[in-house]
């Protein structure tokens, strides 16, 4: 089989098609779109995601935090506990391992949140790090509960920029095949995007503005304001969109020509030979509104930009790209991330 994440029709056969059926505590499980499951706690709901890395290196403690935490945030909760696995080769040394765990306990610091347990062991079954991660927050009675979908006249929004994650893995992982190929200082500066690589602070942010089975309007914005989100992994910003359209059952237009990238990600994915829209992209959301122009203003406000990159539509029309010459073409369905090809 190939490296990466299953598709989407393998893993509907050999995962989803195969799991048993949720009890009533569980009101969101497993699907494809769905990073996170809500369950019934009492008065409350627990929200909880899970997420490995495999392509991370020397850096996975610090990326193990985000990814789980990001789901959580794209729920628009708060995350407030961690579990951390880390499985280490046995050709590892006790100072990767603190190396690690330092840059978990960094992360989580700055995030307020708990890391509460976990488990480490050495195995011959890994040639390199793998660290897994499960995380949650609480949704306490009354508090929004973002459990929407896009809708057709949607449009797609990303946050910051993409390739996000992507340039900082071959910044920190690859820089002796970057060096001679794209400027010092944008190895220099990829190597700084881990600051910018979580999206809790805008996920918490536009939670409140969510469609929710139980929220108000909040601060004058329409309940429909923000109807999904999605924080951008492994298959990038074509991957994340074609996610939020399968997940909602609609169709979806991606406007490459819309997408921003630093020019410091354009130039290691051309040195590379990457394609950009489809890289790893932690520390983008992508956000389903039928207020853009509020949802841009709300983020412009604590810094945070916001970019308006398509549009959602009628399932009939599936999904599709508007490349850079304006051409328009089927979008793939999501494969084997660009991250992998290095």
């Amino acid at each position: 089989m190939r490296i990466g994440k299953l598709t989407d029709e393998q893993l509907e056969s050999l995962v989803l098609s195969r799991l048993p059926k949720l009890s009533s505590k569980t009101l969101s499980g497993a699907g494809i779109g769905a990073d996170c499951a809500w369950l019934k706690t009492g008065d409350n709901l627990l929200v909880t995601s899970s997420d490995p890395i495999t392509a991370g290196g020397s850096e996975s403690g610090t990326l193990a935090i985000h990814v789980s935490c990001n789901d959580i945030a794209a729920c628009g909760v708060k995350p407030t506990g961690i579990l951390i696995v880390i499985i280490a080769p046995p050709s590892a040394t006790e100072e990767e391992i603190v190396s690690i765990v330092d840059q978990a306990s960094r992360e989580a610091g700055k995030l307020g949140v708990d890391i509460v347990g976990g488990h480490t062991e050495v195995s011959d079954c890994v040639n390199r790090f793998v660290v897994i991660s499960t995380a949650f927050g609480v949704v306490e009675k009354g508090s929004p509960v973002p459990l929407g979908h896009a809708k057709p006249g949607d449009k797609l929004i990303i946050t910051k920029t993409a390739a996000i994650e992507g340039s900082f893995i071959a910044a920190n992982e690859h820089s002796d095949k970057l060096e001679g190929k794209v400027p010092a200082e944008y190895i220099s500066e990829a190597k700084t995007y881990g600051e910018l690589i979580s999206v809790v602070r805008e996920g918490t942010i536009l939670g409140p503005l969510a469609s929710s089975v139980n929220s108000l309007s909040y601060e004058g914005f329409p309940r429909s304001c923000v109807n999904l989100m999605h924080d951008v992994t492994e298959g990038g910003v074509e991957g994340a969109a074609f996610e939020m359209a399968d997940f909602s059952k609609t169709g979806v237009t991606l406007d490459q020509r819309l997408v921003p990238f630093t020019d410091c990600s354009r130039a290691i994915c051309s040195a590379l030979g990457l394609n950009p829209y489809r890289l790893i992209s932690s520390g983008a959301l992508m956000i389903a509104s039928s207020e853009p122009d509020r949802v841009i203003e709300a983020l412009s406000k604590v810094g945070i930009k916001a970019t308006v990159i398509g549009e959602f539509t009628d399932p009939s029309e599936g999904a599709k790209i508007i490349c850079p010459d304006g051409t328009v073409c089927p979008m793939p369905a999501p494969s084997a991330d660009e991250i992998y090809k290095i």
